[in-house]
């Protein structure tokens, strides 16, 4: 399992608008629950800071839980989350999502489908 595997499968997501869970992605890749190394959340950041260094929006808002059909609370923890809607840390395992962070998600995924879908699969730099 490498990030660039990990990447393709996202971006297969992205580019055909769905989304991902974070029990499909552990289970393809072998991933452990976690925020950071070799785990679903620690890879897809590994992911997004390269696409984000290129410009792209990343995939983080299409990684979703498969009981809600969002991203879990720790997304909104996140640095690069508008601060009206940012959580503190004590919130970043509470899977309720308000209406303001659900529209924000909402927002993300289609900017995502909306940038992948037009064609845009490679990084800079890359193959």
């Amino acid at each position: 399992m490498s990030v660039e595997e990990i990447r393709r499968a996202l971006l297969d997501a992205a580019s055909n608008r769905r989304t991902v869970t974070y029990g499909e992605l552990m289970g393809r890749f072998g991933l452990a629950r976690g925020d950071s190394g070799k785990t679903v959340v620690g890879m897809l950041g590994e992911v997004d800071r390269a696409e984000n260094r290129a410009g792209a929006p990343g995939f983080a808002a299409i990684v979703v839980r498969k009981d809600t059909g969002y991203p879990g609370g720790g997304f909104f923890c996140w640095d690069d989350v508008p601060v009206e809607i940012r959580r503190p840390p004590e919130r970043c395992n509470d899977p309720k999502l308000s209406h303001a962070e659900r529209a924000y998600i909402r927002k993300q995924q289609e900017r995502i489908w909306a940038y992948y879908g037009a064609g845009q699969t490679r990084l800079s730099g890359t193959g």
